[in-house]
């Protein structure tokens, strides 16, 4: 499930920078970041915070499970900022603090309800038997 928000996050945030509409744009610079590199930033994101998820899932065990939804959120959170788009896609001077803060920070619109659909999809899948460890 962090695989599939962060590209669509990707997404929707491409066409809201280049069309300055909500949508879908895969971000691509020609000959140099395709699609299978959004599929990778997605995945090595992904990757990076699933380790940290399970050991708050493990710690947390015994806690409700707003505590577990508010750990999944936060991973949620992490895996948006260091998953795609890679910020060339949108220029080539981009500072960290610049991407953290434009292409995240200030993509709250985007950035929360993708963030509140992650956690309540993981709730109901979990509901279901399917998926509740929120992958």
């Amino acid at each position: 499930m962090l695989l599939a928000t962060s590209i669509t996050f990707a997404c929707v945030l491409t066409a809201e920078l280049q069309t300055e509409r909500l949508g879908w744009v895969w971000p691509s610079i020609p000959y140099d970041y395709t699609r299978g590199d959004v599929w990778i930033h997605a995945l090595l994101a992904s990757l990076v915070v699933i380790p940290v998820l399970m050991l708050c899932r493990r710690q947390g065990a015994r806690r409700s499970p707003r505590w577990q939804d508010l750990a999944f959120a936060l991973s949620t959170l992490l895996v948006l900022r260091l998953g795609p788009p890679d910020a060339q896609v949108f220029g080539t001077t981009w500072t960290t603090w610049e991407i953290t803060a434009g292409l995240f920070l200030l993509q709250w619109p985007i950035v929360v309800p993708l963030t509140v659909a992650a956690v309540m999809l993981r709730r109901l899948l979990g509901w279901r038997g399917a998926g509740a460890e929120g992958f």
